[in-house]
């Protein structure tokens, strides 16, 4: 699919998209296509933009909701439109696990903390993840220790 982000800008203007969110950097509005824009709102929207999509590139990893097509600039990124998740104990028993500390014991958990510098804390939280077909994939990727260390604890 391709993504035209002159026109995706042209539409957030107009208020054409449904917003679904907002963070401290970033907010994300549906596209009514299967995918969801993330367009940052400053500097530390453009470097979560940015972790991701070089997540996205490096990963091919099913915890993941795929991102197509990132902005030049990095202030728009597409990705995979996932459901709600309500409860964290759905990923949980996705896993076959019982507690947070068997999940991030598991092999894929501890080379996306250890390797990508996700954080674990903000693996925890319902709201970080999605569904896509049923299956639980981390929708919040941007807030890796490098981010957190540059643009929010920076001493």
């Amino acid at each position: 699919m391709d993504f035209d982000f002159e026109q995706i800008n042209q539409d957030l203007k107009k208020g054409l998209y449904r917003h679904l969110g907002s963070g401290s950097g970033r907010r994300v509005f549906d596209l009514g296509n299967g995918y969801v824009v993330k367009v940052a709102r400053n500097s530390k929207g453009i470097a979560q933009n940015r972790a991701e999509y070089n997540i996205s590139q490096k990963e091919n990893s099913e915890l993941f909701a795929k991102i197509p097509k990132v902005s030049e600039n990095f202030e728009l990124l597409i990705m995979e439109k996932a459901d709600n998740l309500v409860f964290f104990s759905e990923v949980l028993r996705h896993f076959n696990v019982g507690s947070f500390r068997e999940l991030f014991g598991l092999k894929e958990f501890k080379h996306i903390t250890r390797e990508l510098g996700l954080l674990e804390a903000d693996l925890r939280r319902a709201k970080n993840w999605g569904k896509i077909n049923g299956r639980p994939v981390i929708i919040d990727y941007g807030f890796t220790m490098r981010v957190r260390n540059y643009y929010y604890f920076p001493f």
